[in-house]
Formats: C-alpha cells, sequence, structure tokens
C-alpha cells in the first residue's frame, strides 16, 4: 500500500499519507475513503497530504479526474507537503479546480505550523 489516512486531528485535520508510485486504482481507493469521511463530519476540515515520499506521478490528468473529494462542500483546505518542484507542480494541477483553498508547502511540521 502506499497510501495511508487518518485522523490528525479528529474531525477538523485528516491526514493523508502518500509514498511510492500513486497509480490511480490508489488515487480511485482515496477517493472513496476521503469521501467516506467527509459525510461523516459536520464541519469544514483541512486535509494534509504528505507527498514528501511520493514518486513522480506519470499521468496528473487521470489522478485528477480521480479526486472528486476535492469538490465536497466541507472540505475547506488541502494542503500538500513536498520538498519535489515536480510533484509541487503536479498537485497544484491536480487540484487547482477545487472548490476548497490549496497550499503547498515543503513539510508537514510546515503545514501544522500554519493550521495552529
Amino acid at each position: 500500500m502506499t497510501y495511508q489516512l487518518s485522523w490528525h486531528i479528529p474531525d477538523q485535520v485528516l491526514a493523508l499519507d502518500i509514498s511510492g508510485e500513486y497509480t490511480l486504482n490508489e488515487a480511485e481507493a482515496v477517493n472513496t475513503i476521503v469521501g467516506r469521511e467527509l459525510k461523516q463530519v459536520k464541519r469544514p476540515i483541512t486535509i494534509i497530504i504528505d507527498a514528501t515520499h511520493m514518486e513522480r506521478p506519470h499521468n496528473f490528468q487521470e489522478l485528477r479526474a480521480a479526486q472528486n473529494y476535492m469538490h465536497h462542500r466541507y472540505l475547506d483546505h488541502i494542503m500538500v507537503a513536498s520538498d519535489d518542484k515536480v510533484i509541487k507542480l503536479a498537485m497544484m494541477i491536480i487540484f487547482n479546480m477545487s472548490r476548497a483553498y490549496f497550499t503547498v508547502v515543503d513539510s508537514v511540521d510546515q503545514a501544522l505550523t500554519q493550521i495552529r
């Protein structure tokens, strides 16, 4: 498995860790489980995507099409952590049509500092 989803702060901040190759099948699975979590919350949340150990994705458009959760009304903020410029660009392309506020940072620690 190249992804793991957990609550960093219950009902406030979701943490999605991605490592290795992030395939279309995994993106679809993540979409399902994040969507399931969003259906359970009663207020806007933030998701921090830790892509610091992610390999560079091959097809941004396919991954983008699979991430329907980014349009959910309770997803307020998407934060992506990566120090790789190509991954940052890929994430900007994937999430640029999201209704959520989008931020790219170099590390998860920077994301958590911005949340506090």
